[in-house]
């Protein structure tokens, strides 16, 4: 092995001194910010290297940077050579860190038993590392895990604030908890509580991972500052769940502030020895780092301490006004250590960003091809990852990796029937899930991000063309025409509720159902449209419109219509923020599995925020003539 390659790319390592003295204080919060001069010198000079980055066009500079990753070619090792499940570069840096580390603890190499539950987990990749992990190497521990991120499928959770990416948890959905509202909010009271009480957490957990992050690219130089209160509840979280002797792994950044630094004093004190990290297939150019935390000590959940912790979660001026301890109320060979820890690291990431602009400015060849097959070799040396069996993967029947898909890139003529398989039992289709109703749709899968904020300017077309007026009048003589103008769309929840139960209101009378400029954008009213496949024989897709065509005889819609209305009847209006509306009607997977129909919702969405209604109306005019 050659020792040079293995110091400088795969031991980026910094253990922070163990001392039995660290004992941490008996309460939090009780200090007002503070912040250590030295500590801020070194953000302002990291900072000031990172700005010379702003002149680069970032697609461009990330070209670049991506190509002289020198763990550029072990993804595509793994691809060629063992071809993991769902792997991705956080598959890798987990597989590394199992590799390196002994996370997974001896008392479950002894027990033959590992539960394990992963925080901020979206789209699953160290879930499925970890799977590979124990199938290749301790086969016979018996592994049950849990899991929780931002819900991809609740409309109300912000796209710029998670991984919109379900590929993997569309079909392991019964591991995830997204909290009784159904947002899966780590950082929420409720999340948090449902969590901790939830009855997996009541067992034996012994590793908890924690690989959240947020996006900083409008303020990449308060990274820290940005994360830190997500950090926290994803360690106050983690306390609360794990057992003696069990692992914790989180991912932060820098270790400038004062929030960071105190939660790594908590980490020491709490487990018997806590290493910075930073693995080789981790991007160099970037600040994150990952704390190991080995051996936890245990603690009491209903201390001062912990109380006080756990005020973050209902009051976050608590967080952002007060230091979780006094600066000094930390040991001064502590904050010697975190000084020596954060510029070991900080020394090397600028060592990295030079070394980029260098080769940038240049335009130079330095042999990275041959490095990065050094390096790739190397990995495989040190952490022997081997193929293991299909049916040892999580979701042995999809390959997960290949499903994640962008539908408009299908080119597929607007109005066609969309097929379905009439064998399968629709009763099993019907999978209810209640959660925090959704005021206004801030994500969606089901239309590109950028119509969402444009969700009201189709309301009220058609109102001054009379061609559009006429055809519209003349197609509700004999059909029923759900349209748009019929309900108030500003508050979505209630717009969903009323297009249900105007379908049911209609269902029984067995006339074509016509949607007129009904936004299928969220999972409840894309639930709803499938259902009706299998009421009708034939639904048909145009431009801003959707006719539902001859009932399909001895169908058993209706009684799916009543169990979701006495769903809806069985709701209380809860304290804000709490279960009070239904979100989901069908098992997401039954939407990927039918692409057609997948295709033609988003050509339909797209279409119907672009085109105006004068634009519609011969397609209108076709429809009518032709299928009603």
């Amino acid at each position: 092995m050659d020792d040079c390659l293995y110091t400088n790319y795969f031991k980026k390592v910094y253990n922070l001194k163990s001392n039995s003295d660290h004992v941490s204080p008996p309460e939090a919060f009780q200090s007002p910010k503070w912040l250590i001069p030295d500590f801020q010198s070194k953000k302002q000079e990291l900072n000031k290297i990172k700005g010379l980055l702003s002149k680069y066009k970032i697609k461009v500079w990330s070209k670049h940077t991506a190509n002289r990753d020198p763990a550029g070619f072990v993804m595509k090792k793994l691809h060629e050579t063992i071809q993991p499940e769902l792997l991705t570069q956080a598959w890798c840096k987990f597989f590394e860190m199992l590799g390196h580390f002994p996370i997974v603890p001896e008392a479950v190499l002894k027990e033959k038993h590992l539960n394990s539950v992963h925080l901020c987990e979206a789209p699953g990749a160290f879930v499925c590392s970890l799977n590979h992990y124990l199938v290749s190497k301790h086969d016979d521990i018996q592994w049950n895990w849990m899991a929780t991120t931002l819900n991809p499928h609740h409309e109300g959770n912000e796209l710029n604030q998670m991984i919109p990416d379900d590929r993997f948890l569309k079909y392991t959905l019964d591991n995830w908890s997204f909290g009784e509202d159904f947002r899966g909010d780590i950082c929420s009271k409720s999340s948090h509580a449902y969590l901790i009480n939830h009855p997996f957490c009541k067992q034996k957990v012994m590793l908890v991972t924690g690989d959240g992050s947020i996006d900083c690219m409008n303020d990449p130089g308060e990274q820290e500052r940005h994360v830190e209160y997500l950090h926290l509840c994803e360690a106050v979280t983690a306390v609360h769940i794990l057992k003696t002797g069990g692992s914790f792994v989180l991912k932060i950044f820098t270790m400038f502030e004062d929030s960071t630094i105190c939660l790594l004093y908590l980490l020491t004190c709490l487990f018997e020895k806590v290493t910075v990290f930073k693995p080789c297939t981790s991007k160099s150019g970037n600040s994150e780092v990952y704390v190991i935390n080995l051996g936890f000590k245990g603690i009491d959940c209903s201390s001062r301490l912990i109380q006080d912790l756990l005020q973050c979660f209902t009051n976050k001026k608590i967080y952002e006004t007060k230091s979780m301890f006094s600066l000094d109320q930390l040991p001064l060979e502590f904050l010697t250590d975190i000084r020596k820890c954060s510029e070991f690291f900080m020394k090397k990431q600028i060592s990295t960003i030079l070394d980029n602009i260098y080769h940038f400015e240049n335009r130079t060849s330095d042999n990275i091809y041959m490095l990065k097959l050094q390096i790739a070799d190397l990995y495989f040396k040190l952490y022997d990852p081997k193929w293991i069996p299909v049916y040892k993967r999580l979701v042995p029947s999809t390959n997960v990796g290949d499903c994640w898909r962008i539908y408009n890139t299908f080119r597929l003529k607007f109005l066609n029937e969309v097929p379905v398989d009439t064998r399968n039992v629709i009763d099993s289709m019907l999978e209810i899930k209640t959660g925090q109703s959704i005021e206004v749709v801030r994500s969606s899968k089901f239309t590109h991000k950028g119509n969402l904020g444009r969700m009201d300017i189709f309301q009220a077309e058609g109102t001054s063309n009379k061609l559009y007026q006429h055809i519209i009048d003349k197609i509700e003589d004999k059909n029923v025409v759900i349209n748009v103008r019929m309900f108030n769309i500003r508050i979505f929840h209630a717009f969903q509720k009323d297009v249900f139960f105007k379908i049911y209101s209609c269902l029984h009378s067995q006339k074509n159902v016509i949607f007129v400029n009904i936004p299928f954008v969220t999972h409840f009213l894309v639930g709803l449209l499938y259902l009706l496949l299998y009421a009708f024989e034939a639904v048909l897709i145009g431009n801003g419109m959707i006719v539902c065509c001859k009932w399909r005889m001895g169908s058993d819609i209706i009684q799916l219509f009543e169990t979701i209305k006495e769903k809806y009847a069985a709701l209380k209006v809860s304290r804000p923020g709490g279960v009070n509306d239904i979100l989901q009607l069908v098992h997401p997977k039954y939407f990927d599995e039918n692409v057609r129909f997948m295709t033609l919702l988003w050509n339909y969405n797209n279409q119907l925020f672009y085109q105006k209604a004068s634009i519609r109306v011969l397609t209108f005019f076709d429809l009518y003539n032709k299928y009603t």
